[in-house]
């Protein structure tokens, strides 16, 4: 039996080449697979911290988060009637690999509500809850000679401005988003997210 010629030099490099860009894929699989699940893990942590957080009187304010690369408007839920409970199913992890594997280094969590400056603060505007209706002109007020005016800035609606009969509304402090942000808030939901993505790979 004629013994196994050796490999050369340059078909031991070639083969050595093939090795590592295995390995290398690899890797990056397992990598970006890691930081895919602690981009969603944070990504709906946060977005639960600031629907629960934020003002939400029919709740589409709360349902209108979304999550997508920095400069692209992100798909929300849009959903009205409650403050809206986000999911893993509303930030998939295929489509956060998708995302890292096409190059996307920046990501955005935003609202998408017309309202969204007024409900993070960022600009001043007084107005009456969406349930208020005003009362027939000649109706007796029941507390005091003349009802209170209804429109106030958002943090001050109270209960107390509106009939017996209409559903508690839910407003947030001044500043909410702000203390959110600089706060701790998002720091511990990005701190949980990624050690909670690290550990489940």
């Amino acid at each position: 039996m004629a013994p196994r010629r050796a490999r050369s030099s340059a078909q031991q490099a070639r083969l050595q080449k093939t090795i590592d860009k295995g390995i290398a894929a690899e890797i990056e699989k397992i990598a970006r697979r890691k930081l895919a699940r602690g981009i969603q893990e944070f990504a709906v942590r946060s977005m639960n911290s600031l629907a629960q957080q934020g003002p939400a009187w029919t709740g589409e304010f709360s349902a209108s988060w979304g999550f997508a690369p920095q400069g692209q408007i992100p798909n929300t839920p849009g959903t009205a009637g409650r403050i809206y409970s986000y999911t893993k199913n509303d930030v998939t992890i295929y489509e956060v690999e998708r995302y890292l594997k096409a190059g996307y280094e920046k990501f955005s969590i935003s609202n998408t509500s017309e309202h969204a400056a007024i409900a993070i603060d960022e600009e001043e505007a007084k107005f009456a809850p969406p349930s208020y209706q005003p009362y027939p002109i000649g109706d007796v007020v029941k507390f005091g000679s003349s009802r209170p005016s209804t429109e106030h800035l958002r943090w001050q609606i109270r209960d107390d401005n509106m009939e017996e009969n209409v559903t508690s509304q839910i407003t947030a402090e001044p500043y909410w988003y702000q203390n959110y942000l600089r706060g701790g808030g998002l720091q511990k939901d990005l701190s949980a997210g990624f050690s909670f993505g690290f550990e489940a790979v």
